[in-house]
């Protein structure tokens, strides 16, 4: 009877032990999964961080460009603007002036052939250029660095009288702001300028 006992509660032992051995390989294995689901987690968050900072660092130079170019050509005025010459404007955007779009074209800026350093400007002066910008913009062809850059088209005009009041011209100025990591956001700014005089003499 005593020998029988006794080997009922040996047995009854081992099996305890492989129960808790199970036991904490299930909560390791537990343990290990929250680990790896708190480091993805982790990892996806600095990554949405970065592309969010640097996308805003996009917008900061488009936005920083675009404002130059307001001080650039409206706040002192210069040809083609005063006196205002339309010629100034041609399909070739050359040293960034462009031509009247055309009625239901694709706008220019979807065209990647457009933004080269022949066909765009950037800062009037080199000492406004950003230095937190990437150093290679392969995309587009043309493109020496990364500063933002810009162009304009007049797109309308507004008011004045003839022989008298010169009309405003309304101008669209859109800058293209490239981030560290290559983010890339578009501003398109409108402006109202009225020039003095037009060089044909119809007005001023």
């Amino acid at each position: 009877m005593n020998a029988m006992n006794h080997s009922f509660e040996v047995h009854t032992r081992s099996a305890e032990r492989g129960a808790v051995l199970i036991t904490g390989l299930v909560f390791l294995v537990v343990l290990l999964m929250i680990v790896v689901s708190v480091m993805r987690s982790g990892t996806l968050e600095e990554r949405m961080a970065s592309n969010a900072l640097d996308r805003q660092l996009a917008l900061q130079a488009a936005e920083a460009v675009s404002r130059d170019a307001q001080v650039a050509f409206f706040t002192t005025p210069v040809s083609p603007f005063d006196p205002f010459d339309i010629s100034g404007f041609t399909s070739a955007c050359t040293n960034g002036l462009c031509g009247v779009p055309a009625a239901g074209s694709t706008p220019l800026w979807k065209n990647t052939s457009a933004w080269t350093t022949t066909k765009t400007r950037t800062f009037a002066s080199s000492a406004s250029n950003i230095t937190q910008l990437a150093t290679n913009c392969t995309p587009p062809t043309g493109f020496t660095d990364c500063q933002p850059r810009y162009f304009i088209e007049p797109v309308g005009f507004e008011g004045g009288q003839i022989g008298m009041i010169c009309p405003k011209v309304i101008y669209r100025v859109t800058a293209r702001g490239v981030g560290k990591d290559s983010s890339t956001v578009f501003v398109e700014t409108m402006y109202r300028y009225r020039p003095h005089s037009y060089v044909d003499g119809s007005c001023g």
